[in-house]
């Protein structure tokens, strides 16, 4: 594993450094130096011509990083045993560099400190002699707490090379450090699940199925959680076999990959136009809760509960440069010589399927809107109710 691209909560940035890290010469080569190094390392204790590369600067997607990976394996030599393996093989030359022996001598000369754990590796070995062991880089360690006091040290580090940067090399510490500080005490969100909530009609079923399908897929590949696509397809499909009326369907999708599909009556019209208030968004515009429709939706039912006790019915959010982002569950429309302009995604917004639906089709675009740009009347909608005559409340 070497070669590192932070995540980015826009789905088309996020393809993008992906697509960056597959293609940097830079971080090739530094892939392909140390690969050779652990061929090199492998063919002493493997059967000869076993050693093998497999998928050489591949891209792996994890929640904070996309990681440039290649797998390299062999055959062990008969009467080779695992600590032959361990023996050979660690340190690992990933974070050695190269040529290991002269690297490791330069390490102990140059480093102050000794390393501990991290940068060793951490595994077990099985009764039959089957192990599985890591590199200890980003690794938590955790001493025990005295006094009411404990300590814990997180070990990121970056490939120093001929050519590096240390401003860039720093960045991608920080970057590689980065699901720690995603997952502090004050960050860290509790246990959810993804939501989808869609139309159904008797004579057309889900419209917009394959849209809100997307969507969550997209979700659970940047949030890590295991979909199947066609399996879920199917059981939306089965459960509306047997709705003969209009109705609310629900889905939520855990981490795990399990499902579960509610129906129920459709929502009660709201009135014409309806009824808006305006509130300051009470997240951070990066909060990448803003970008996946989840049940941890806290802050969105605050914002409605506001615009019920004000006497709306929805609450416009605004972000601290005094633009409209969306509604608490809705999204944002203005008609403008015939084509809706609607919040740009950047803002910080979900993504409706209506919305998604209504600029694929070419009858809106994004733009930046403020409050001046919805005094003379806008729309809201969702996928479940269509678009709704709206009004501000002054």
């Amino acid at each position: 594993m070497k070669g590192t691209r932070p995540r980015s909560a826009d789905a088309a940035q996020d393809a993008a450094l992906a697509a960056e890290l597959g293609a940097s010469v830079k971080d090739r080569a530094e892939n392909l130096m140390i690969v050779d190094l652990l061929r090199n390392d492998l063919s002493r204790v493997a059967e000869p011509g076993s050693v093998k590369v497999d998928c050489p600067f591949a891209v792996e997607s994890y929640p904070t990083v996309h990681q440039m990976v290649s797998t390299v394996r062999a055959n062990l030599a008969e009467g080779t045993g695992t600590l032959d393996l361990v023996r050979a093989i660690f340190p690992c030359g990933s974070i050695t560099g190269a040529p290991k022996i002269r690297a490791m001598e330069l390490i102990a000369d140059v480093e102050r400190d000794a390393r501990g754990p991290y940068c060793g590796a951490i595994g077990r070995i099985g009764a039959g002699g089957d192990a599985a062991f890591n590199v200890a880089i980003r690794t938590l360690r955790l001493s025990p707490v005295e006094n009411g006091h404990g300590r814990a040290v997180l070990g990121v580090g970056s490939a120093v090379v001929a050519d590096s940067e240390a401003e860039a090399e720093w960045r991608e510490c920080l970057v590689k450090g980065g699901f720690a500080r995603a997952s502090s005490a004050d960050t860290r969100a509790p246990a959810f699940d993804l939501i989808e909530t869609m139309r159904f009609d008797p004579d057309h079923g889900i419209a917009l199925l394959e849209l809100h399908l997307e969507r969550i897929r997209a979700s659970s590949a940047m949030l890590g959680f295991a979909f199947d696509r066609h399996a879920v397809r199917n059981q939306i499909q089965a459960l509306c076999f047997e709705l003969e009326a209009p109705a609310r369907v629900r889905l939520m999708a855990a981490r795990s990959g399990a499902i579960a599909l509610e129906a129920g009556a459709l929502p009660a019209p709201l009135p014409d136009p309806a009824p808006c208030i305006a509130l300051p968004l009470p997240v951070d515009p990066g909060d990448w809760r803003l970008r996946h429709k989840t049940s941890d939706r806290g802050f969105y039912a605050d914002a409605l509960d506001a615009a019920h006790g004000a006497g709306a019915v929805e609450a416009l959010l605004v972000d601290p440069q005094g633009r409209v982002t969306e509604g608490s569950f809705t999204n944002v429309f203005v008609e403008r010589d015939g084509t809706l302009l609607t919040p740009p995604a950047a803002l910080g917004l979900l993504p409706g399927v209506l919305r998604r639906s209504l600029i694929d089709s070419g009858a809106a675009r994004e733009a930046v809107l403020t409050l001046a740009d919805l005094e003379h009347g806008f729309l809201i909608g969702n996928a479940l109710r269509g678009l709704i005559p709206a009004r501000l409340l002054t």
